[in-house]
């Protein structure tokens, strides 16, 4: 049911979360009270543009989105140009979550 959906997809939430917080200079947007968060994870890296996160995970076949995502106030107001976008849905699994932060740690190494 609906009920088990979200219950899943926020388990997924926090598993991500807590593996991207092990990457170093990663910055993470959005409310820090995971109840009232939905499976989706706005980052940056730290020196690294959005657009190149997006295009070299792309190049390793993780799909993400980047921009402005329809924020640009939002954006401006937080000084920066866009964001790297991650969602998840019952149809992820951990196992994809982990393939994200290997993908991103391997950015960080190239830069």
């Amino acid at each position: 049911g609906l009920a088990d959906m979200a219950a899943y997809e926020h388990k997924l939430l926090a598993y991500a979360i807590e593996k991207l917080q092990t990457i170093e200079g990663i910055i993470l947007y959005g409310n820090p009270d995971l109840e009232k968060r939905t499976a989706v994870i706005s980052f940056n890296l730290k020196g690294i543009h959005p657009y190149d996160v997006g295009t070299i995970l792309d190049k390793m076949g993780i799909a993400v989105r980047t921009g402005h995502h329809c924020a640009q106030p939002l954006m401006h107001a937080l000084g920066i140009e866009g964001t790297v976008r991650a969602s998840f849905a019952l149809y992820n699994t951990k196992e994809e979550v982990d393939v994200l932060v290997e993908g991103i740690q391997r950015i960080r190494k190239m830069f």
